[in-house]
Formats: C-alpha cells, structure tokens, sequence
C-alpha cells in the first residue's frame, strides 16, 4: 500500500470528513453552550428581573434600555438591561438623587470599552444592572445613557 497514491477509498475518506466534521464541530458548540452559566451579581446585575406582576413601573423602554422601579418604604429600588454594541463593552451605572423636592433621582448608565479590547465581535449583548436609592415616593426618575436622557 502506497500513502503517496490517490485513490478511490482516500476520496471517500476525505468526503466523509469534509461532511461530518462541521456537523460534529457544531453539535460540540452547542453542547458547550449549553453548559455554560451565568454569571450572577457582579458590580450590582442581577440575573433574574423582576416581573411587571410584582409591582415594578416600567419607566423606560426602547430599543436600547429598560428601566422599571418599585418604591418599598423609603427606597427607590431600580433594575433594567441595556443593549450593549458588544461582548467586549461594560456597563457603568450610577443614582444620584438630588436634594430638592421632590427628588429627582438620575439613573447615569454609561457604556466603557475596554482599552486593548480592539478586536471584538459586532454582537449585540444585553446587560442586566440594578440599584437602589433613599428617596420618597413622589420622587421622580430620569435615566441618561452616555449623557444624553432616554425617554
């Protein structure tokens, strides 16, 4: 048997191959994403939203951000997700409540990214983020992305 000869059952064999290993190499991805988790409250993103049944007002919601809010007692509680260009960007988040009546609370969301992080996939993420702030009821909320209101 010469290894240097073509012949017809080194076709097949590289047929077979040219065929299956895509599909094995797929069904291996898939596999792999189905493991992974994740993961959870990190810098204040919570994994799991409240629903709208539970008496959160959503405030915000567009193609890029939503917010909802839920007073208990004296806090402002808040949580949302925003769209982020890509995996490689992060999600800044700040309240500030101002000191007048009734308060006005901003909710700063800021989009980084990363220094170094040039080659990165134009994949839309979305990011979770969740915060809190002692104001009262009649306060009111605004929330700005990169500077500029969102309504």
């Amino acid at each position: 048997m010469k290894f240097n000869q073509v012949t017809w059952y080194s076709k097949l064999l590289a047929l077979i191959l040219f065929v299956a290993l895509p599909f094995l190499g797929f069904y291996a991805g898939m596999k792999y994403q189905q493991a992974i988790e994740p993961v959870g409250d990190k810098d204040g993103v919570a994994d799991n939203p409240p629903t709208n049944g539970s008496g959160w007002k959503t405030i915000v919601e567009n193609n890029q951000v939503v917010v909802k809010t839920k007073y208990e007692g004296d806090t402002l509680k808040y949580t949302g997700t925003a769209q982020l260009p890509t995996p490689c960007h992060q999600l800044k988040q700040e309240a500030l409540a101002a000191e007048s009546y009734p308060e006005q609370v901003s909710i700063r969301l800021t989009l980084k990214l990363p220094l170094g992080s040039n080659d990165c996939a134009q994949v839309i993420k979305e990011e979770s983020f969740s915060g809190e702030a002692k104001v009262s009821e009649e306060a009111t909320v605004s929330v700005f992305l990169n500077g500029t209101r969102v309504e």
